[in-house]
């Protein structure tokens, strides 16, 4: 049986960047870009990892030896039509989540950091140039 804790360690982030009305539900996109693709190219696609990793030189982190803290990571792209629009969408991306406490019951969340920026590449897969600039951002969390 599963504990849902994986889903809600995602959803939390895609909640937090939906809340922001800049963005809204009508920008903010779970691992794919509808089909067709909005009229408006400026959205965060969202890919998120949810990691269990074992403690220092792969011992557990828990007395039990059982990995108990969590690390999730959101990555963001963050589209628009041209480099300033994409910006201002990763900017909006930021605003929404960094140094943000999120809450998932039963853990202790830590803020979430930004732990990289790719600035806005040409992307032309979706049938039209837009430019997309990924930022990357991680909290861990334990129970708590």
């Amino acid at each position: 049986m599963s504990d849902l804790l994986d889903e809600q360690h995602a959803q939390v982030g895609l909640a937090l960047l939906i809340a922001n009305p800049a963005l809204g539900a009508g920008r903010v996109f779970d691992g794919k870009v509808p089909d067709p693709t909005p009229p408006d190219p400026r959205y965060v696609l969202v890919y998120t990892v949810v990691e269990w990793p074992s403690g220092e030189g792969g011992i557990a982190n828990a007395l039990d030896h059982l990995s108990v803290t969590c690390r999730t990571t959101y990555y963001c792209h963050c589209v628009g039509l041209t480099a300033a629009s994409a910006r201002a969408m990763a900017m909006l991306a930021r605003s929404s989540l960094l140094d943000v406490e999120p809450v998932i019951a039963g853990r202790s969340c830590g803020l979430i950091e930004q732990t990289e920026f790719v600035p806005p590449q040409r992307d032309e897969t979706t049938g039209r140039l837009v430019m997309d600039a990924v930022a990357v951002y991680q909290f861990t969390s334990a129970p708590g």
